[in-house]
């Protein structure tokens, strides 16, 4: 089993677990300089030195290596000439024009080494499928190659890097909710939050600006597009996942009339087939306003363009993300909204650096940072791009409820005041429950399967949280004829064993839901086995939230490896209202009235950015993304310091009015690595890093420049003071220049020094500020320095001993263990069992959490073996039990303790077997040859496992021998394969001293099975 199979499953089945990196740092050195060149304004040098790779040869991403065999690899090949919009930033860097025979000129030289490279791949008979070619922002092309010739592949001249061609998902933090078309009451709050309004005051509304949104695609029937929406492309490959093909130039959602019937309409963690995201992220850029409620865009006249990149489900594709950030380059996109991405902190990554491009070329890219919070380095790509503008979510002033609930369930009492986490729509919660309702407990994960033979017409659901997301439970509980949900938490939820802590919102499609502990829902659920029970509603209250809080989920930087400022700035991202698709071209009578709905995540909160900066190209029009970053980042409202540092908010809460009407503009001098040619570039930014360094051998002391440039020729007087929110030791952050008069330009240099520590401690950091004052006007840059050394705490050889299990108490294979290393300590880890043989329909595979085989609160580092018996503890906690007959996957989670720099660690194990059931073996001889067939379990396992690319050669599971006897003496077994439908055909002994023929099968399990198939 190769080892990217494991990690494109887990990928696949656990998209809303934190998982590890699956794209390492790309290690690129630089072997000589070739030269500065002289700066223009607005870039700040934008490339600045040209690095070439060592002499050390082609690589290969390191999740690649060592793979063998036939099996099809998904991948992306960079070949070694710059790409066309790296060359127009060189051209730029030296103040001098790109012209359009420039360009032909270099395009003519990719296209040759993108030939010849591909003739290389011919002569060594190296069969590939190419997906889509690259130019613009990248150099290389996309392909289906087969694994055992990645090696080879690196012999080709001109190819550099070879990395998989990961997944990529939409950053909101859930499933669709439903229409809230009057939840706004009145104006929508955020364009007045913002300052846009006072830019809509002033006609800037996005005029003659084009925004293109890299998504889902788009509903084009929405009223609220009607005159701003210019067309698009479709960039998602057609499958089998799809009835139909559609056009190159329809980026319309995914339909639910594209659903085959084997595919479910909710996948397992609720997403629906038919998409929604990219409507909901382009309402929020560009609605016109064609509703009753307030609700418009932030840039509600540009020019919106859509790109449809992610299909069913969500789900794309980085191949088709790059294709669509060319498409963009090349069409002179203004702006770019890309709120997609994938767990992976590295700077060094394909997505990042096709925007780092695109943004030499002259489009801004705004991305969503990702929703893997609250925990450092939990930045995913492509909001890792050093050039682009990551944007982190905030949260704004909501109305929450509570209510006393007092059940009664025979003897037992419980009054308690609990957290209503959802509500229905323009409905008091207060009016719809004012009797005595009978309470029900649902069993497992409260899905509609559920349900089946219970009553709740009119009652009160008990249901537990996990598996499938709380919104889908409510809806589910709403459609059998609940009146309300009460929703414990379980073992491994969030805030266990307390209430969750969860919000959710209103929607027409909830009922009002109630948050309560593991131990409250648990004892209910104890006392209604045997009784009956009820429960009234009374003493509702209602508290107001003050909002412009970072959201827990929201994630956290730095980037690696240069400790760079993520996300840069941050916005309203939590219960957005915006646009939903309703699908004209399947129901012609679609209403829109009501297609409106709340979504949360930094995919809400990239667009509101992405608007902004469209009104400040229009007010700005010779502003390069340089500027557009640096204005963003210069005026960003400072949050809450102590709750949230430079990580959490970057440069703080985006200030629309005030970015577009700078005195001045400080650029943070930096320099970034822009692709995997190893080029190097300026990067102006609105922060300061300082990088990462170590005490342990000398004193440090590094110099960052800082250019102050007067933008209205007002110039004046100004101040600088450094506020230092974290320090460490002695570490000390000065100016060189107190006090400056501008006119024109100014360099500052910023310089921090402390003294040698040969500790390494994960405290050792120096985070903080920079300001410059002139009166009421404040300028402001975050700054960050790392001064640890620490390592990230890692798990080392995780494997299973037994990844074949017959807990039968036979004393074969009842038992194994887990094996592994931990680098450092851990404060809680568990173990959780999914079931990989469930199904949602003919073909299509699912996968569940069923539950954990152990859990603990503290691991030293070292080795570690953690038993594995044969049983399981339901993830509902019910008691104990024995994991059935099946093919399954092992996850492990820990925590680290507080002093390293990822607080999480994770492993994966699969596939890992269950299986008691013996072989069952039928057959005959005749003419001297035997016939017949095995049935046992592993033939459906591994039907199971074909659908992950994970199926086995049924011969290493089922080891057959047949036995001759004759004179009443047994001869040796006589080992022979079976076809993978389990049948055989074996010639065997025509004597007719033979009295019997056995076959025996033993499986890996342990378990045997044994059948005379011929006797005398």
């Amino acid at each position: 089993m190769g080892k990217l199979n494991v990690q494109e499953l887990f990928s696949r089945i656990l998209p809303l677990v934190l998982v590890l990196s699956l794209l390492s740092p790309v290690s690129l050195q630089a072997a000589e300089e070739e030269g500065r060149e002289s700066s223009n304004e607005e870039m700040a040098a934008a490339v600045k030195e040209q690095l070439k790779l060592a002499a050390r040869g082609p690589k290969l991403h390191a999740d690649l290596r060592d793979l063998e065999g036939n099996k099809e690899v998904a991948v992306i090949v960079h070949l070694s000439q710059k790409p066309v919009a790296l060359e127009e930033g060189i051209k730029a860097s030296k103040d001098q024009a790109f012209s359009l025979e420039q360009e032909k000129n270099v395009k003519a030289k990719i296209e040759a080494e993108q030939t010849q490279v591909k003739a290389g791949l011919q002569e060594k008979n190296i069969s590939y499928e190419e997906t889509y070619s690259y130019s613009t922002v990248m150099n290389g092309f996309a392909a289906t190659v087969k694994a055992g010739d990645l090696e080879e592949m690196l012999e080709v001249p001109g190819i550099r890097f070879i990395e998989p061609d990961h997944a990529v998902q939409a950053m909101a933090d859930g499933a669709t909710q439903a229409a809230e078309p009057q939840a706004a009451k009145g104006a929508d709050p955020i364009p007045a939050l913002l300052g846009v309004d006072k830019l809509w005051a002033e006609g800037f509304e996005g005029q003659g600006v084009k925004v293109a949104v890299l998504d889902t695609g788009i509903d084009p029937d929405h009223p609220e597009f009607k005159g701003v929406y210019k067309g698009g492309k479709n960039f998602v490959k057609f499958s089998a996942v799809y009835t139909k093909p559609r056009p190159d130039d329809d980026p319309s959602e995914t339909k639910p009339s594209e659903r085959p019937a084997n595919m479910p309409e909710f996948n397992e963690w609720g997403m629906p087939f038919a998409t929604f995201h990219g409507t909901h992220v382009s309402g929020t850029i560009a609605a016109i306003g064609a509703n009753p409620f307030g609700f418009k865009g932030m840039a509600p006249k540009v020019e919106l363009y859509a790109y449809r990149v992610m299909g069913a489900y969500g789900n794309g594709q980085v191949s088709w993300v790059l294709a669509g950030i060319e498409e963009a380059a090349e069409q002179d996109m203004d702006v770019l909204n890309l709120s997609l991405g994938f767990y992976n902190t590295s700077e060094s990554e394909s997505m990042a650096y096709a925007v780092n491009n695109a943004t030499l070329a002259g489009t801004t890219s705004v991305l969503a940072a990702g929703n893997f919070g609250p925990y450092r380095t939990s930045v995913g790509s492509p909001a890792t791009s050093r050039l682009g503008i990551g944007v982190g979510n905030t949260t704004l002033p909501e109305e929450r409820l509570s209510a006393t609930i007092n059940a009664t369930v025979g003897d037992y009492k419980l009054t308690k005041s609990a957290n209503l986490m959802a509500t229905t729509f323009n409905e008091d919660p207060a009016e719809q429950l004012t009797g005595e309702y009978e309470l029900i407990s649902i069993p497992e994960a409260g899905q509609k399967k559920d349900y089946e033979g219970i009553d709740v017409n009119g009652k009160v659901a008990v249901v537990a949280l996990g598996r499938i997301i709380p919104e889908e439970k409510i809806r589910v509980a709403k459609a059998q004829g609940a009146v309300a949900v009460l929703l414990h938490n379980v073992r491994r939820g969030e805030g266990s064993p307390g209430p969750s802590g969860l919000f959710i919102g209103d929607s027409f499609d909830f009922i009002p839901a109630f948050d309560l502990s593991q131990e409250d829902g648990q004892a209910l659920r104890t006392q209604l086995s045997n009784n009956k029970g009820t429960i009234k509603f009374s003493g509702f209250k209602t508290a107001k939230t003050k909002g412009d809080e970072v959201h827990f989920s929201s994630s956290r930087g730095p980037s690696t490896p240069n400790f760079d400022i993520k996300p840069d700035v941050v916005a309203p991202g939590t219960r957005v209202l915006s646009s939903k698709p309703m699908y004209k071209s399947d129901n012609p009578n679609a209403d829109y009235s009501k297609a409106y709905t709340r979504d949360s995540g930094t995919s809400m909160a990239a667009p509101h950015v992405t608007g902004i900066a469209a009104l400040l190209k229009q007010a700005h029009p010779d502003w390069t993304p340089f500027d557009i970053k640096v204005a963003l980042s210069n005026t960003g409202k400072k949050l809450d310091k102590a709750q949230f540092d430079v990580f959490a908010q970057g440069a703080g809460r985006v200030q629309a009015h005030l970015a577009a009407h700078p005195e001045a503009l400080a650029y943070g001098q930096d320099q970034a690595v822009q692709n995997s040619t190893g080029t190097l570039v300026d990067n102006p930014k609105g922060t300061v890093t300082f990088g990462n360094h170590s005490l342990k051998e000398k004193n440090l002391s590094v110099a960052k420049k800082i250019l102050v440039k007067d933008i209205t020729g007002k110039g004046g007087d100004y101040k600088t003071t450094v506020e230092v929110t974290k320090t460490f030791g002695d570490a000390k952050v000065t100016v060189d220049k107190p006090a400056f008069t501008l006119a024109g330009e100014q360099e500052l240099t910023v310089t921090l020094k402390a003294s040698k520590n040969t500790e390494q401690l994960f405290e050792a950091e120096v985070l903080g500020y920079i300001h410059l004052t002139k009166g009421k006007t404040t300028i402001s840059l975050p700054f960050a320095a790392n001064l640890s050394g620490v390592p990230i705490v890692e798990m080392q050889g995780f494997a299973l001993s037994e990844p074949d299990l017959s807990p039968n108490g036979d004393g074969v294979k009842d038992q194994g263990t887990l094996d592994f290393i931990l680098t450092g300590d851990l404060i809680r880890y568990d173990l959780a069992l999914f079931d990989l043989g469930a199904a949602f329909g003919e073909g299509v595979s699912n996968y569940e959490e069923v539950g954990y085989i152990v859990e603990g609160t503290e691991l030293k580092k070292g080795k570690h073996s953690l038993p594995i018996d044969g049983q399981y503890y339901p993830w509902n906690g019910d008691p104990k039990k024995r994991i059935p007959d099946g093919v399954y996957a092992l996850q492990f989670s820990g925590e680290t303790t507080p002093d390293v720099q990822f607080p999480f660690v994770y492993g994966s194990a699969l596939p890992f077997f269950v299986k008691t059931t013996k072989p069952v073996i039928s057959g005959s001889v005749t003419d001297a040859t035997a016939t017949g067939k095995v049935t046992d379990r592993y033939l459906d396992f591994n039907k199971v496992l074909k659908a992950y690319g994970l199926d086995f050669d049924l011969n290493d599971k089922l080891h057959a021998t047949y036995i001759v006897t004759q004179n009443g003496q047994a001869g040796e077994p006589v080992p022979f394969n079976l076809e993978q439908d389990g049948s055989f055909s074996v010639p065997v002994q025509a004597d007719g001293a033979i009295e019997t023929i056995t076959v025996v099968v033993t499986d890996a399990a342990g378990n045997k099975g044994e059948a005379v198939i011929y006797k005398k």
